[in-house]
């Protein structure tokens, strides 16, 4: 009878801890994969330059001692055959640890998401199409813009080679028609009008960043990449319309390069043409995540009339959102995205610094530059 009774209550106590078993087991699975990648980039994360490091830089001398301070970081790799001595040096020495970095990490995400993966080498492409595309511009030979374009995004070398070949941008545009790019071919007669590269980068940053907006809403594994690209695009959003709000621009004038996706935003769109300056546009983001930091920046534009301190801010609360991301995402995709905005921040600094720093500027002023992450 007694046997009886412990067999029974057996059965139920296993029948009620299978189900948390094979969550657990499910669970496991799910993670496992990730647990070396994310133990990497966590040691990586570790290794960024730290803000003491950042503010010895803006205190140097020279760009030299800007590369000597580097000597003892992970750049010390990719300073082997390197005369670093002006900030252009510098900037080839930031080009090749990226590329060094992004390999290290491609062959460390599971296969499983190396297709999400391939969303994140697309942003190489755009970085790739704008270096080609102020290199072509500018006039520069083809072998110096090629030596800044970093053979990591999906798009053939050899087709950035032949752009960079371009004798003029109205070459170079109609080369990406049969890309994932096309849409820059429709913009030239923008680009003529204004004489500017921005409509195209504007259109650049606005195929990539919608691209990765219907990605994170489709069920898969960039779906917890949803708030981070939901603040990179309300932040390019942002930026965009204050930009026209300052030069008294219409709603209509900067539409086609505003990008869809993200909510923050909208607010400032439907109130755009209603209010009269920036400080009245930045009020409309009451609500927001976005409204203390911009509102706190304001004083800046008001006394100087930049829109630096504000553009900032947005980059920084976007920034948060990544990384906040990652933290409560710990394993999957969300921590290399989260790694590599951070890494990608940490080299525009350094390039900002050592631009500055040969420009002869003040620290105080080059402070200002640095994005706190």
């Amino acid at each position: 009878m007694e046997s009886n009774f412990l067999l029974v209550l057996g059965l139920i106590v296993l029948g009620l801890a299978l189900p948390l078993l094979v969550f657990l087991m499910r669970l496991l699975s799910s993670i496992l994969p990730y647990l070396y990648a994310t133990a990497r980039i966590r040691a990586k994360e570790a290794r960024l330059l730290k803000p003491e490091t950042l503010e010895e830089m803006i205190n140097t001398g020279s760009v030299a001692e800007i590369a000597s301070l580097l000597e003892n970081t992970e750049y010390a790799l990719a300073m082997q055959g390197l005369v670093l001595e002006s900030a252009e040096s510098i900037e080839q020495l930031l080009e090749r640890q990226t590329a060094d970095i992004y390999s290290e990490v491609a062959a460390l995400v599971p296969a499983k998401v190396q297709g999400a993966f391939s969303f994140l080498r697309r942003q190489w492409d755009v970085r790739n199409v704008k270096t080609v595309l102020r290199g072509v511009r500018a006039g520069l030979a083809a072998e110096k813009i090629m030596a800044s374009v970093l053979p990591f995004g999906t798009l053939d070398t050899e087709l950035l080679k032949k752009m960079a070949e371009g004798s003029g941008i109205d070459d170079v545009l109609p080369l990406l028609e049969a890309t994932p790019y096309g849409a820059l071919a429709q913009m030239l007669p923008a680009y003529e009008q204004e004489a500017s590269l921005l409509p195209l980068e504007a259109t650049l940053d606005k195929v990539l960043l919608e691209g990765m907006w219907r990605e994170v809403e489709a069920r898969g594994p960039l779906q917890v990449l949803q708030p981070f690209c939901a603040a990179r695009i309300d932040a390019l959003n942002i930026q965009i319309l204050l930009r026209a709000k300052r030069d008294h621009l219409l709603l209509a004038d900067v539409e086609p390069y505003l990008i869809s996706g993200a909510q923050a935003s909208q607010c400032l769109i439907r109130a755009f043409d209603e209010v009269d300056d920036v400080s009245a546009l930045v009020s409309e983001l009451e609500g927001t995540l976005y409204y203390k930091p911009v509102m706190d920046a304001l004083a800046d534009y008001d006394r100087n009339g930049s829109l630096f301190a504000l553009e900032k801010a947005l980059d920084e609360t976007a920034l948060a959102v990544g990384r906040d991301t990652a933290v409560k995402q710990p394993y999957g995709i969300a921590p290399v995205a989260g790694f590599l905005a951070r890494k990608d921040v940490e080299v525009r600094t350094i390039r900002a610094i050592a631009r500055a720093k040969e420009a002869g500027l003040a620290p105080e002023y080059i402070r200002e530059l640095v994005v706190n992450v």
